[in-house]
């Protein structure tokens, strides 16, 4: 059962391509310092709802109002351990139903940790764009009207990224520090090391 704060038939500022239906899952590890959604960092059971019912729910709602909408997934963090296996069952029957769906992710995870974890590529494998990284609040953006809250945060091309095995970045941020090729390098001086 997926633990969601809402389900919000129409959202027109958390979208990337106009209207969306979006999901706003329970649970965030990452408990960054200014969040403006620290309300939904608990664990909170009582907001289980059946996986059946959000898909069901979720696919009335992306075709309400006589308009097609794409699906957003934020919360919280829709990637948490505790929402993954979920979150991957809403998924798949959603783009089982209703293959055309356009899925935009916000994520605390860093693009290159969603990837090469097993069950949160099986999700992202869905996703179309995705906004990563944990919000820095010395860094934040406030006011500038990006998709971002913090410069340190970047938006990914997600079927670009995984089809090419290189990530395909949309917008970075200001303080963007390649955390993906940082780990990549030190994975390498590892090796020499050990040579």
């Amino acid at each position: 059962m997926a633990r969601l704060h809402d389900i919000k038939e129409v959202d027109l500022e958390n979208t990337y391509w106009g209207v969306s239906t979006s999901l706003w899952f329970n649970h965030c590890p990452h408990h960054c310092f200014g969040c403006w959604n620290d309300s939904t960092w608990d664990l909170d059971d009582s907001l289980e709802i059946p996986n059946d019912v959000v898909v069901d729910k979720t696919l009335t709602y992306l075709d309400s109002y006589g308009m097609s909408k794409d699906l957003t997934l934020l919360g919280g963090e829709p990637f948490s351990p505790y929402n993954i296996k979920d979150l991957v069952y809403i998924l798949q029957e959603i783009k089982s139903k209703r293959s055309d769906t356009r899925i935009l992710a916000w994520s605390g995870y860093e693009f290159h940790v969603l990837k090469r974890s097993k069950y949160m590529r099986e999700a992202l494998e869905f996703v179309d764009v995705i906004v990563c990284g944990r919000y820095i609040d010395d860094w934040n953006c406030h006011g500038q009207n990006k998709m971002y809250g913090s410069e340190n945060q970047y938006i990914v091309d997600v079927k670009k990224s995984l089809a090419s095995g290189t990530t395909t970045y949309i917008e970075k941020g200001l303080k963007f520090q390649n955390l993906e090729l940082l780990a990549e390098e030190a994975k390498r001086g590892r090796r020499l090391i050990n040579d």
